[in-house]
């Protein structure tokens, strides 16, 4: 690069002591200028003594960088986000998440990536895990899409004066939204980092629940879509329908197999087409199914369903 740019690491954090020492060391080891980074953590009050780690390494190393800031506030992911956006300088925001340890050097690649390309808004990195978890996760790379992670990811400072900051109502998925956000609002392209990075998990966070994610979808997620309905991107509104349907689909499949007409049988599993077939496209057909039928399918109903019942509810009472 002629030019080393000015950029800033925004990190939302809360109750990580367990990662924090591996994600200080990371932020140190990175391969950039020191004194072109201004780094802001967002502690949403944690209670296991993050925050005064945060506190005693800023004390230790903040003369080596442009800036290093400190918030204690009480945030949601979202809110904490655009905290980092509203103090952000420089002309790129980097997002790193308090559990993610990038390669040392893939910073510069993708500020290069950036530099050498104005027409990307944003890049970022897909994650891969310890062995020892055994994950089945093929993380993508140099890849165009429509919505990365903000485990570790780069957006040009352009990005948010044309689509916008985070929407606060969303828990869950706020990245994924403003990503479709900045697709349909903007000519900016959205593509995946040249290399993953190490996603910090322990076992138990890996065997979570199913049920309890899709209650959480039907019950919290559900009601956050509601009330930002109006404001979601086009492909969020659709994707809601979308899974509405997806039952009746089967059940029609289904229904005119069983009367012996199998042709017409087969048109209604057509309609799995536009979930099933991206998946495939980036993750092989195996690996693309697996997860289609792990994470998708389940997260898609659960989250549609729980939307239909919460407007008929709403509708009822008017």
């Amino acid at each position: 690069m002629e030019k080393t740019p000015l950029i800033t690491i925004g990190i939302p954090i809360k109750n990580r002591l367990q990662y924090v020492g591996d994600l200080l060391r990371a932020i140190e080891d990175l391969d950039y200028p020191k004194k072109k980074i201004k780094l802001i953590f967002v502690d949403d009050f944690s209670t296991d003594g993050t925050y005064e780690a945060l506190v005693k390494w800023k004390n230790e190393v903040e003369e080596k960088y442009y800036k290093v800031v400190l918030m204690r506030e009480q945030t949601n992911i979202p809110q904490a986000r655009n905290l980092c956006v509203k103090n952000m300088e420089g002309d790129y925001l980097l997002f790193w998440d308090s559990d993610v340890i990038p390669p040392k050097n893939l910073l510069n690649e993708m500020i290069s990536i950036m530099e050498e390309n104005s027409s990307i808004g944003m890049i970022g990195a897909d994650y891969e895990y310890d062995s020892s978890l055994k994950v089945r996760y093929r993380p993508i790379v140099n890849r165009k899409t429509h919505a990365v992670y903000m485990g570790f990811t780069l957006i040009r400072r352009e990005v948010f004066n044309a689509a916008g900051f985070f929407d606060e109502n969303l828990s869950v998925g706020e990245d994924t939204e403003f990503g479709i956000r900045v697709t349909e609002k903007t000519d900016y392209k959205i593509v995946w980092a040249p290399r993953p990075v190490l996603h910090l998990k322990s076992p138990s966070d890996v065997k979570r629940r199913r049920r309890t994610w899709m209650a959480y979808n039907f019950r919290v997620r559900a009601e956050e879509y509601y009330k930002s309905f109006t404001r979601l991107p086009r492909f969020l509104k659709i994707r809601l329908a979308y899974y509405i349907g997806l039952p009746w689909a089967i059940v029609l499949s289904l229904a005119t197999f069983i009367l012996g007409v199998q042709i017409l049988a087969i048109t209604p599993l057509i309609y799995l087409a536009p979930s099933l077939y991206p998946l495939v496209k980036s993750r092989g057909l195996k690996d693309g199914i697996i997860m289609w039928l792990k994470f998708n399918l389940p997260t898609g109903l659960s989250l549609s369903y729980g939307f239909l019942f919460i407007a008929l509810k709403r509708l009822l009472r008017k």
